[in-house]
């Protein structure tokens, strides 16, 4: 079993089922249509912009996160497009995506360089990239 899907075996939604701060306050800057989360976990803020009328895609590494993706969205009533991927073989394809989002996806850097190179391919002419993650290294200094 990979190290995600021990952490999300539990019965509660590890990180909530409520969309992430950020998301929610950039979401207006996302055009309406195809969304790609990557690294999306147990699917909080897919469901959140399929509520929000976004035709969205969800990979992520856990088949258990996954899931539990699948059950809220269920329960919510909107649909996702789920795919179980290791992110350093998955392929974003250029100009297909209006919005692209990433999470806190916690990969190291021979694979989140790359990664963020194809996103911002992926997306079509005025698209976002929405990404927020953590640094040790920044400082206002």
């Amino acid at each position: 079993m990979n190290p995600w899907d021990k952490r999300y075996e539990v019965e509660d939604y590890v990180y909530g089922t409520t969309a992430n701060d950020f998301l929610s306050s950039v979401v207006d800057r996302i055009p309406l249509g195809w969304v790609l989360c990557l690294a999306e976990g147990e699917g909080r803020n897919a469901v959140f912009l399929a509520e929000k009328g976004y035709s969205v895609t969800a990979v992520d590494f856990s088949s258990v996160g996954l899931q539990k993706a699948r059950r809220l969205a269920d329960e919510r009533g909107v649909s996702l497009e789920i795919c179980c991927a290791d992110l350093k073989e998955y392929t974003i394809h250029p100009n297909q995506w209006q919005g692209i989002v990433s999470i806190f996806a916690h990969l190291p850097p021979e694979v989140r360089v790359p990664l963020h190179r194809a996103a911002v391919a992926g997306l079509v002419t005025g698209g976002a990239f929405v990404l927020e993650a953590y640094t040790p290294h920044f400082s206002l200094d």
